[in-house]
């Protein structure tokens, strides 16, 4: 199958907005077209170019609309496999088609007719999206061309994207102890993240929020070392550590003062873990001297290999 014809494509999702009564304008750039019905304004990016839609998907668009200022629904058509919206609705090929198909039908049997323009990988800071009833694998987006990571890497040379697994977790505790009129909160909260392949623990950046996702077909997928089970064992034990605590009790009887030490240890009862694989983008530059690792997500160079201890951020 041939590379998509943009042009096209936007005159396709013209008509399909026009079904749903948007009232459309061409546009110069850096998006196609635009689109108004009532107090909504849609705006329609169709491209391959990586950075453009990144930069498309990242920026907020406003209008006047009834003296009120909208702020503008985005959708992106794209052939690129790499790219994964954060704040746009991605139209894929088939869900464009659907769309067509659909519009046509309303337009020739006069039946009703409406698009979703709703952003459909948003998610809160900090949250994790249930991808269990489509069968996504969630990952970091791959906001770092191939291209990039050359220049970042500071030599020429093949460049490979590997899918490094990690497993992402978020855990809450709650309950207390007593003993002897003293207690012990573990009331406690976090996440954090745990390399599949060698078990270590990193930390990641606020922004590394794990979107759901189809895997690049011409990625290199590193299948985990360390199960899930594994992983979540290691975090609890993990956390009754971080959360035990010891504490020193007074008691008197009579003149004498009397002292002892008490652990108080949360059990698993305590705490509830949840544990989702996260894939994190690597590009690999294979020059003449070394291989250069760069991660695909933020364009930092790796200081380690990606499967062998490595910084992710």
């Amino acid at each position: 199958m041939g590379e998509p014809n943009h042009e096209q494509a936007a005159a396709e999702i013209t008509a399909v907005l026009q079904t749903a009564g948007y009232d459309c304008e061409p546009e110069d750039g850096p998006f196609n077209l635009s689109g108004v019905r009532g107090n909504k304004c849609v705006l329609v990016m169709c491209s391959d170019d990586l950075n453009g839609l990144q930069r498309f998907d990242m920026t907020p668009y406003t209008i006047m609309l009834g003296g009120s200022k909208v702020r503008c629904d985005k959708i992106i058509f794209t052939g690129n496999s790499y790219f994964q919206p954060k704040e746009s609705t991605l139209w894929t090929k088939d869900q464009l088609l659907q769309n067509i198909a659909l519009s046509a039908e309303a337009r020739i049997y006069g039946l009703p007719f409406d698009i979703e323009a709703t952003p459909s990988f948003a998610y809160p800071a900090g949250a994790t999206p249930d991808i269990s009833a489509v069968g996504y694998d969630l990952m970091l987006p791959i906001r770092i061309t191939a291209k990039d990571a050359v220049r970042v890497a500071h030599q020429e040379g093949p460049t490979v994207l590997r899918m490094i697994p990690y497993w992402r977790y978020h855990y809450t505790s709650g309950g207390e102890a007593t003993y002897k009129g003293k207690s012990v909160c573990f009331d406690a909260e976090g996440d954090g993240w745990i390399n599949a392949v060698n078990g270590l623990e990193w930390e990641f950046e606020d922004d590394a929020i794990p979107v759901p996702g189809e895997l690049p077909a011409d990625a290199d997928i590193v299948a985990p070392v360390t199960q899930k089970s594994e992983a979540k064992e290691t975090v609890m034990a993990g956390l009754i550590k971080k959360l035990t605590r010891r504490v020193r009790i007074k008691t008197t009887a009579g003149d004498a003062i009397f002292a002892e030490e008490k652990e108080f240890r949360p059990t698993e009862d305590n705490i509830v873990v949840k544990v989702d694989k996260v894939y994190v983008p690597v590009w690999q530059v294979r020059g003449k001297r070394d291989i250069v690792e760069v991660n695909a997500f933020n364009g930092q160079e790796l200081a380690l290999p990606s499967d062998e201890g490595c910084e992710v951020f």
